[in-house]
């Protein structure tokens, strides 16, 4: 639990140093570290750190106080110069953008290339690397200005295989950067554009509820986040994510079953607006019409989603989490990522 707990504390310092310009150390006990035959992929380095991760947009508008003022947006594709940096044992690093807290497909580089939601790029050790996103928005009319969240994902194309690997280790770790855009122009309204999303829900349900003290001792307690009481809800986010009512830090095996219920809580601050997102390898699920559900944080009460999984629409392994990005103008409470989970079917190879 105090592995947990740290782990925990490590992400909230994260959030609180997001500002600027985000610099992610990537520490690690060995405590996840899988019995493997060949070079450990979580081997830390001699200064304890597995690596840093350092990404924020390139070359902004500022105001008098250097503070980066909002983009505009002028109609057609918009355009985002960023740059990332690392540094120690990352392979590659991964970016999702979401606008207005939701999932947003973009393009690198290039008009030419295709829409997807999560792009990866090999990394190498020390170098600075600029990229252009470019995107159509999904959301957005004349006037408005919304949250632009960059959220990188660390060393996203690994995936454990139940044979040397069964967890995610320190890997999958976020660092999101908080943006603005201004819209001179309405978004265009066209769907088709988007690449397909996953559809592996056959039941999806959504409600708010009393907070109780049962949820906060035998929820949130056990799932690592110590003693809360009803007066420190008030002052930071909470989450919680269960598979057929247990707490998973690793995987799911859903060999012999034909559905898997995925049950996310979220409490904490009141006032606060998010978007929640399920996905799956990198890619959004879609909630029957949307990508996500809107949620603003009421005082003393908790937002439940459950979803039923249909297993049958399930490959072989599968990398699952869930997102909370925040879509109201708090910047200081970062996004609510849990922690990737393989959900996996055995197989005869």
């Amino acid at each position: 639990m105090k592995k947990r707990i740290k782990l925990l504390c490590m992400i909230c310092v994260l959030i609180i140093s997001m500002a600027g310009c985000g610099t992610y150390i990537i520490e690690d006990d060995n405590s996840n570290a899988p019995p493997v035959s060949q070079e450990n992929p979580f081997k830390e380095k001699e200064d304890g750190s597995l690596a840093t991760l350092r990404h924020g947009e390139s070359n902004p508008n500022r105001d008098e106080n250097q503070n980066v003022l909002p983009y505009e947006y002028n109609g057609g594709e918009f355009s985002l110069e960023y740059y990332f940096r690392t540094e120690g044992k990352l392979d590659n690093v991964g970016f999702l953008l979401f606008l207005d807290g939701e999932p947003q497909a973009y393009k690198v580089n290039s008009t030419d290339t295709e829409y997807e939601y999560c792009h990866y790029f090999e990394t190498v050790d020390g170098k600075e690397e600029t990229v252009t996103f470019l995107f159509t928005p999904h959301t957005g009319k004349k006037g408005d200005t919304l949250n632009l969240t960059v959220v990188s994902i660390t060393n996203p194309k690994f995936q454990p295989d139940m044979k040397e690997t069964s967890s995610y280790g320190w890997y999958h770790k976020h660092l999101e950067r908080m943006l603005k855009l201004h819209f001179n122009e309405d978004s265009i309204d066209n769907d088709s554009i988007y690449p397909a999303v996953e559809n592996i829900f056959s039941n999806v349900s959504i409600g708010e509820e009393k907070v109780t003290s049962d949820y906060l001792e035998n929820e949130l307690g056990k799932d690592g986040w110590g003693n809360v009481s009803m007066d420190s809800l008030d002052n930071a986010i909470y989450s919680t994510l269960l598979y057929d009512g247990k707490l998973v830090y690793d995987n799911v095996n859903v060999t012999d079953k034909n559905t898997l219920t995925v049950r996310y809580t979220l409490c904490g601050m009141p006032g606060v607006d998010y978007k929640i997102s399920f996905f799956l390898n990198h890619n959004p699920v879609a909630f029957e019409d949307t990508l996500s559900y809107d949620v603003t944080l009421h005082k003393g009460n908790v937002w439940m989603v459950e979803a039923t999984i249909d297993t049958s629409k399930l490959g072989a392994l599968n990398t699952f989490y869930v997102a909370a990005v925040a879509s109201s103008d708090i910047y200081d409470i970062g996004v609510n990522k849990r922690e990737s989970i393989l959900i996996y079917k055995e197989t005869n190879e």
